[in-house]
């Protein structure tokens, strides 16, 4: 998924502050077209959970900035998270037209695989992680998307390059489980089934009960 991503200096802990919203605020009063203001107020508004109006800022400064990257990646990761992947597509396509980038390539695959564009959606994947193999999510992704696609073997290679990456990523220890099963390694399966619980992904009640696991209380 999208990360949120910041310039113009702005320490990452000072977004969660008390009154910065409102300093940014008083300031674009006076000075209503520095954008990157504006674009630091949008993800302050992020953090504080107000995605409507932070869409609203990161539009403003499309405005003066069109091809301004962070702003486009930042609303495609709300889209995103409201299942608006039709839009988040086009957040992220613009995105990649003014600089390719392995962050951009992993979400525009999220928003096609939202969409059901599988195809697409593996090609990017594959471009992102060529550029950046260090990405766990995108590789987990990956895996996913194979698992669908009835690449059990390659779907275990992905979720094991996650996990070599980020050894508590849910996901991939859930697809894990499933692909191993399908390939009749239960043990194997059951141990990462369980690690997909311990680090509180919600594992699917029906593999629990074919693996011999409880679900959580």
């Amino acid at each position: 998924m999208s990360k949120i991503t910041t310039e113009s200096g702005i320490p990452e802990d000072e977004f969660q502050r008390e009154g910065l919203i409102d300093r940014l605020q008083q300031y674009l009063q006076a000075e209503p077209r520095a954008w990157h203001v504006r674009y630091n107020l949008g993800v302050a508004l992020m953090h504080a959970g107000r995605a409507d109006e932070a869409l609203e800022q990161f539009r403003l400064v499309l405005k003066d900035a069109p091809r301004h990257m962070q702003s486009l990646i930042n609303m495609g990761g709300i889209y995103l998270s409201r299942g608006e992947a039709d839009q988040a597509l086009k957040a992220f396509t613009n995105a990649l037209a003014g600089q390719d980038h392995p962050l951009i390539r992993a979400n525009l695959a999220v928003a096609y695989l939202q969409l059901g564009h599988l195809d697409e959606a593996e090609r990017e994947l594959r471009r992102a992680l060529e550029m950046e193999p260090g990405m766990p999510d995108a590789w987990a992704n990956l895996g996913s998307l194979l698992l669908q696609t009835d690449r059990l073997t390659e779907s275990v290679e992905a979720s094991r390059k996650a996990l070599e990456i980020r050894p508590d990523l849910g996901i991939a220890h859930n697809n894990l489980a499933v692909a191993l099963l399908e390939l009749g390694q239960e043990d194997q399966a059951r141990q990462h089934a369980q690690k997909a619980l311990d680090n509180d992904y919600p594992v699917h009640p029906q593999l629990l009960e074919r693996l011999g696991l409880q679900p959580p209380a």
